[in-house]
C-alpha cells in the first residue's frame, strides 16, 4: 500500500518538473494568434499645387475665322471707245474735217465758225458727239481759234506732241481719238490752261436742246 502511494506522488512530482516522457498528442503547441495585417494608410495629397507631371489632354480644335465677302465699292465704267475704219471715217466726214480730226491737221487762224462764238450751251465732238467743253469756260484768247480753260471731266485725253520741231501737248476726245488741238499753260484764272481747239473739231449745242442735237 506505502509502496504504490509513493509511486505515484513520484510520478506527479515528475510530470510537474516537465521531465519524462510526454505524450505527443497531449504536448502539440498551441498555434500562437498572429496579428491582422496592418492598413494601407493613405498619402495626403497636396492641396492647390501644380500637376508637376501634367498629362496632355485632347487637342484643341482650331476655330475658323468668319469669312466675309469684301465690300466692293461701286466703280464708273468708262465709256466704250469708238473705233472705225479710215473708210468708215471718211463716209462720215467732210474732207476739211476728216484731214483735221484723222490726221491731226490745222485750220487756218481766225477762220474756225467758233473763233467769236460766244452762245450758252455745249460743244461737242463732232466725230462721235462726246461732250466736250461748256461755253462758261469758253473765252476770247485773241490766238485765233476757239479756247477754252477747262474740258468737261473725263472726256480729253493729252498726249506729248513734237511735231513741227516743236514740244507740245496734243488733245484729242477720249471717246473716239479725233484730234481737237493742243493744250497750253498761259490760259485765265482759275486753271491757267488754255485749250486751243479747232472749230471743225466741234459742233454745239444750245443749252436750250437737248444733248446730242448739234447746231
Amino acid at each position: 500500500m506505502n509502496n504504490a502511494v509513493f509511486t505515484v506522488a513520484l510520478t506527479v512530482a515528475l510530470a510537474g518538473c516537465g521531465g519524462g516522457e510526454q505524450n505527443p498528442a497531449s504536448t502539440a503547441l498551441e498555434p500562437v494568434p498572429t496579428a491582422p495585417p496592418a492598413k494601407a494608410e493613405s498619402v495626403p495629397q497636396p492641396v492647390d499645387l501644380p500637376n508637376i507631371n501634367p498629362q496632355p489632354g485632347p487637342a484643341a480644335k482650331a476655330i475658323q475665322p468668319i469669312q466675309h465677302e469684301p465690300i466692293m465699292k461701286p466703280t464708273k465704267v468708262a465709256a466704250a471707245r469708238i473705233v472705225k475704219t479710215e473708210a468708215e471715217w471718211r463716209d462720215i466726214l467732210t474732207p476739211e474735217e476728216y484731214r483735221i480730226i484723222r490726221q491731226k491737221g490745222t485750220e487756218r487762224a481766225f477762220t474756225g465758225k467758233y473763233d467769236h462764238h460766244f452762245k450758252d450751251g455745249t460743244y461737242i465732238c463732232k466725230a462721235c458727239g462726246t461732250e466736250l467743253f461748256l461755253s462758261e469756260t469758253k473765252y476770247n484768247s485773241g490766238c485765233g481759234w476757239p479756247a477754252f480753260f477747262k474740258s468737261i471731266d473725263g472726256t480729253v485725253e493729252e498726249t506729248p506732241d513734237t511735231s513741227l520741231g516743236m514740244v507740245r501737248i496734243e488733245i484729242t476726245c477720249k471717246k473716239c481719238n479725233g484730234h481737237l488741238g493742243h493744250i497750253f499753260d498761259d490760259g485765265p484764272n482759275p486753271t491757267g490752261q488754255r485749250y486751243c481747239v479747232n472749230s471743225a473739231s466741234m459742233d454745239f449745242v444750245p443749252a436750250d436742246k437737248k444733248p446730242g442735237t448739234a447746231k
